[in-house]
């Protein structure tokens, strides 16, 4: 299989030339469409060539600015027919034919005339025009790009002209983001787009049309025109207005694997339904992101965290849906949304989620510390099993008071537990082999989290064009619940042998209060001036109450209170600000300058120690530039300690590395700056984006690290002035459509880091500079949706210099690449293939420095409209799958390899309901590793 993908990568690296020599070699049609009274130019004319004898489509442009368009790729020796239409003007038709001798006409000045009628009255329903342009309307005729018949909307969209759809699905029209999918007017599914987009089939619709959004536009009317975000409103057609959608698929392997899920949608007009389960020890979530925030409803019921993993798993306000935790999983979860729209404006969105995870983990950590001429090696084996589970009620309300006004209310509810046992092994070197300690440690953890949100947000635009009022209001409720026992075992090799042992358990409590209230108003001065104000008030509580205890010799219950390892702290505060400032419009350029005040008021109470109040008063400037496709902030923002660093109790749950707190601790003062580019350029089919951000932060938290003649390392928090960090990215995007059959894409990206961080260890101070550049390239290659090939390569190169000599320059490199090849030929079967590359320059000795993981699948089709799918996978077909990362942080180098899932087998059977009224067609991901 590794070699078929390498000659099948020869294969188009060779063919491609040839391809372009092909496209090369055939003809050409160009001209100028005017108007024929004005003899102005006349940009975006749809210009479509047909088959005279058949009608059939061969491919379209759009006029450019000029009102200039050529059109290459042009069969030779046929006969063919222009039509070039616009709204409001006649329709110009011509028939031609070129030939080897002349390959190229030029059709001059095209002049057309103002006409009251419609394009249908005047064509053939055979030539409809694939473009329309209507006012800012642009529609698409969804007949005229050919898709599979199992194809779904996004495959649609995808062949549509300056729309891109990346590999998560979020759409772009000429590098606009699409802010939701209408179906006939109507929001579908909270309107969002993905859904939509991945599950309606593309053969029920009729036309797509794009459009600015109206409601961004009306918040916002100075808002640049590359910032307005798209509105895709999907015609259907006759008849299809309620319907289903969803699919049922579970399969069997080889070491006892598994999967199996459901997930089913109906909808009625405005009202939607899902219910969705699954099951899988897969190390993979039973549905993809996507599904459950959309289909899910954790979109339209709102969330406010994200855990997403490189390697597809992710949980949402808590919630696991499988693939979140390291090593060898088993995930379940289910769950029920309900959407909604009333006649008089009131959406309403209810739902219910359960997520959980059993985990099993295998895992080394190897951290090496050069200083001077010494090395000082840590290697930690851990093997853990834990098991979590977390239930979340959610809803949310948005009413449309009026034109002009809109409330939204957000409720929620998760409860969640989670239970682990650990046995950790360590053992610390100093210049290996020798070996100054070693610790066994038996941990059990439990923990028990309630959190309760509410948040409610008003917005009121008024008459007059850019005055508006918004208020918003958050309150949240949480509580933590910790019990962690530790039995451990402590041998010291020098300066003199000794053992330790710790058996205790550590009682630590959490419970956090928070409101959160504000109101901006704008009050235009004039028609390029505006006020700006903005008050924000916070308030906050957190308690954390942390109790220590020894085991009672005589009954091994934990019940002897240990008061030096036993505190209770209480930090309430008040964080306030005022903005006041001005939005001044020049042209294409709006810039608005302001002005924050802030004041930030805490009070740090403690059991046994004196308590600690904190008064602070800033005045920090803030700007913001928008200029087209560019836009610049500037702004300085406060982040105070975490609750737990300023806890003055040690964590000794490690005997080997003890963390202290700090009460002293002061707020973080960040000065940001961030800067974004993005354009798409239509008349090449280039996209390219631009990122930077920065910030220079005084007060940072660092942690103060020592280690002592035994091997015990200790961590602590203080404040340090001159850290700051800068990252950026640059990307571009080229696509290349020759028609609506054949479609490659290149593009490439380079990402860049560089952070200064202030390192303290033992006696030593010395800011540490660490670069990271990450360069990346991609090709994309589409043949009829009978052949796709992806490729990406990307190399990853990190160094650390240090001021002081005493700390040794690190370096590491990494390598990784992907490459994926589906083939659908012969009808009816869909094989597949990816390969995972992945190579580190120089790891840890014991340790994997390179892997590759090969997955192969063959997939039947069969039933009606290709609703049933038998698929056939081998992951891991070269059985060397592993995890392993690498990474620099102050004066370490750090290695982690886990033990992950290797090669098994699967045969899974796929059923897609799709029911549209009494219509059945497309399909659900078939390719599903």
């Amino acid at each position: 299989m590794k070699h078929l993908l390498l000659i099948l990568l020869f294969l188009f690296t060779a063919s491609f030339p040839t391809l372009i020599h092909a496209q090369n070699s055939k003809g050409e049609l160009g001209g100028k469409v005017v108007d024929e009274s004005s003899k102005e130019a006349l940009p975006y004319a749809t210009v479509s060539v047909y088959n005279a004898q058949d009608t059939t489509l061969l491919t379209f442009r759009m006029s450019d600015d000029d009102g200039i368009f050529k059109i290459p790729g042009l069969p030779l020796e046929r006969r063919l027919r222009v039509i070039i239409t616009m709204m409001g003007y006649g329709v110009y038709k011509h028939e031609f034919t070129l030939t080897a001798p002349q390959p190229a006409l030029n059709l001059g000045e095209i002049k057309m005339a103002v006409s009251s009628n419609l394009l249908s009255e005047v064509l053939i329903v055979a030539e409809t025009p694939p473009i329309l342009v209507r006012n800012d309307t642009v529609e698409f005729n969804a007949a005229s790009f050919k898709t599979l018949p199992t194809a779904l909307v996004e495959d649609l969209l995808k062949k549509l002209p300056g729309v891109s759809v990346d590999g998560s699905g979020n759409i772009m029209v000429n590098g606009k983001a699409v802010s939701k999918i209408l179906v006939d007017g109507k929001e579908f599914f909270g309107s969002d787009p993905k859904i939509a987009s991945r599950n309606l089939p593309a053969n029920v619709i009729e036309k797509v049309q794009v459009m600015n959004d109206p409601e961004a536009l009306r918040r916002d009317p100075d808002m640049p025109e590359m910032n307005i975000p798209q509105v895709i409103n999907l015609k259907f057609k006759k008849g299809i207005k309620k319907g289903m959608f969803g699919k049922l698929y579970g399969g069997a392997g080889t070491d006892e694997r598994y999967e199996g899920g459901g997930i089913l949608n109906m909808f009625r007009d405005t009202m939607q339904v899902s219910v969705l389960g699954y099951s899988n020890n897969l190390n993979r979530p039973g549905f993809g992101f996507e599904d459950i925030s959309r289909i899910g409803g954790f979109d339209r019921s709102g969330f406010n965290s994200v855990m997403y993993r490189s390697d597809g798993g992710f949980a949402l306000n808590g919630i696991s849906f499988g693939g979140t935790d390291e090593g060898i999983q088993q995930s379940s979860g289910g769950g029920t949304n309900f959407n909604t729209v009333f006649t008089n404006g009131i959406k309403l969105n209810l739902q219910y989620f359960y997520g959980g995870i059993d985990s099993d983990l295998n895992q080394i950590i190897n951290s090496s510390q050069l200083v001077e001429e010494d090395t000082i090696t840590s290697r930690r084996v851990r093997n853990q099993f834990s098991k979590s589970n977390s239930h979340r009620i959610g809803g949310k309300l948005d009413w449309k008071l009026d034109s002009l006004t809109d409330l939204s209310m957000t409720s929620n509810v998760t409860i969640a537990d989670n239970r682990s046992s650990q046995l950790a092994f360590t053992n610390t070197y100093l210049n290996y082999p020798e070996l100054i300690n070693e610790s066994n440690n038996n941990q059990r953890y439990n923990s028990n989290t309630l959190t309760l949100g509410n948040n409610a947000s008003l917005s009121r635009n008024f008459r007059k064009k850019g005055r508006n009022l918004n208020f918003y209001g958050a309150y949240e409720y949480s509580t933590l619940l910790q019990d962690q026992v530790n039995n451990a075992e402590n041998l010291f090799y020098r300066p003199d042998p000794g053992v330790t042992l710790l058996n205790q358990l550590r009682d630590n409590d959490t419970y956090s209060t928070k409101f959160n209230s504000s109101v901006a108003y704008n009050e235009p001065i004039s028609e390029n001036i505006s006020a700006v104000f903005r008050i924000n008030s916070e308030y906050f509580n957190d308690k954390n109450a942390l109790h220590t205890y020894d085991a009672d010799p005589e009954t091994n219950e934990y019940t002897l209170l240990v008061p030096g390892l036993s505190n209770e702290l209480q930090r309430t505060g008040w964080r306030n600000y005022l903005t006041s400032g001005i939005r001044w419009k020049i042209k294409e350029v709006s810039v608005q300058p302001a002005v924050r005040f802030t004041s930030l008021d805490i009070t740090n109470t403690f059991q046994k120690n004196p308590t600690i109040k904190q008064n602070f008063f800033y005045v920090f400037p803030t700007l913001n530039i928008n200029w087209k496709s560019l836009y610049i902030n500037y702004s300085v923002n406060l982040r105070e300690p975490n609750a737990t660093d300023l806890q003055p109790v040690i964590d000794n749950t490690n005997p080997l590395f003890i963390n202290y707190g700090n009460p002293e601790l002061k707020p973080t003062v960040s000065n940001s700056i961030y800067l974004n580019y993005g354009k798409y350029d239509t008349k090449r089919s280039l996209q390219y984006s631009f990122y930077m951000n920065g910030s220079i932060n005084n007060d940072a938290v660092t942690r103060q690290r020592t280690i002592n003649e035994f091997g015990v390392q200790t961590s602590r928090p203080v404040n340090t002035d001159g850290n700051w960090q800068l990252n950026s990215s640059v990307r571009f995007m080229k696509d290349l459509k020759y028609d609506n059959n054949r479609q490659y894409s290149l593009g490439g990206s380079m990402w860049a880091a560089y952070t200064r961080t202030l390192v303290l260890f033992n006696d030593i101070q010395s800011f540490s500079q660490t670069w990271s550049l990450n360069p990346t390239l991609e090709a994309k290659m589409n043949l009829d949706d009978k052949f796709e090939f992806n490729q990406t390569f990307t190399l990853r190169h990190q160094r650390s210099k240090y001021e002081d000599n005493a700390f040794r320059n690190l370096k590491f490199n990494t390598r990784t690449s992907r490459s994926e090849i589906v083939i659908r030929m012969p009808k009816k079967l869909v094989w597949e293939a990816t390969l995972d590359y992945w190579y580190n320059s120089n790891m840890a000795p014991g340790l994997r420095n390179h892997y590759s993981r090969l997955n192969g699948s063959v997939t039947f089709l069969f039933m009606k409209d290709d609703r049933a799918q038998l698929k056939l996978s081998v992951y891991d077909v070269l059985d060397q799958n592993l995890s392993a990362y690498r990474s620099i942080r102050e004066n370490i180098i750090e290695d982690v390899q886990t033990v992950v899932l290797n090669r098994y087998g699967m045969l899974t059977f796929t059923y897609n309901i799709r029911n549209f009224g009494g219509k059945v067609g497309g399909s659900n991901s078939m390719f599903r590793f």
